[in-house]
């Protein structure tokens, strides 16, 4: 069965559209199974699927000297690896106070050209944020503090607080736009982070790329910019 968005699949390129339409939309998995007539776990399957192209495709768009990174990584894979070697694999329940044994998620946001970016910091604690915060210098930890001053804002996602860092390298240069970019994404991402009343720690590098891709392209048809990235990079499921 021929689809050109969907290799490997035996799933109509009609069906899968009305997927991928539903996703754009902003449904779950559930919602999609019911009004597709697919079954979850192979809606689930699908979104996953989707959800790494879209955080490829995030990464291509980052600036690769902007924190010294390369630009094309498999950071969602390194995320999963690093939670699951320290033995945190389970589910972080977001706006509710995480326990102090969990090591919370810290991701950090910064502008460029008129995007945002978003990179998961699984070096940072909640200790060394407040530090930061307060202009109070982290000797133990100086690459990394030197890293974080790189970006914007920082999220603790555990205790859904965005904080701002005044003096920042990437600060030096922002204006209230920027302030007010970052402050509608947050505010993006906190609510469609929050419906999921809790995420796997594995997934959740997926899902905020995937907020990220949506605010950059919200005003276009998302549908078909999704068209169009699958149409030149598409899914295989073999």
């Amino acid at each position: 069965m021929k689809n050109r968005y969907l290799k490997g699949a035996h799933l109509s390129e009609r069906k899968f559209k009305e997927i991928l339409k539903l996703f754009s939309e902003d449904l779950t998995a559930t919602q999609i199974a019911s009004i597709s007539g697919v079954s979850r776990v192979t809606v689930n399957s699908y979104l996953k699927k989707i959800r790494q192209q879209i955080a490829r495709y995030c990464e291509l768009q980052q600036p690769a000297d902007s924190i010294g990174r390369p630009p094309v990584s498999n950071n969602h894979e390194r995320h999963e690896h690093h939670e699951s070697r320290n033995g945190h694999d389970g589910t972080v329940t977001v706006k509710t106070e995480v326990s102090r044994a969990i090591k919370p998620i810290v991701f950090g946001i910064y502008r460029h050209a008129d995007r945002l970016h978003t990179e998961i910091l699984p070096d940072v604690s909640r200790a060394m944020i407040h530090a930061i915060v307060r202009g109070r210098s982290v000797l133990e930890t100086l690459g990394t503090a030197e890293r974080i001053r790189h970006f914007n804002n920082l999220v603790d996602l555990g205790h859904y607080r965005l904080y701002r860092l005044e003096h920042s390298i990437a600060s030096e240069g922002a204006n209230g736009a920027c302030t007010e970019d970052i402050d509608a994404f947050w505010g993006l991402t906190k609510h469609r982070l929050a419906k999921f009343k809790g995420l796997n720690r594995n997934t959740v590098y997926l899902h905020l790329k995937e907020c990220e891709f949506r605010y950059n392209h919200r005003n276009e048809e998302l549908y078909e910019v999704l068209l169009n990235l699958l149409k030149t990079h598409p899914l295989n499921l073999s």
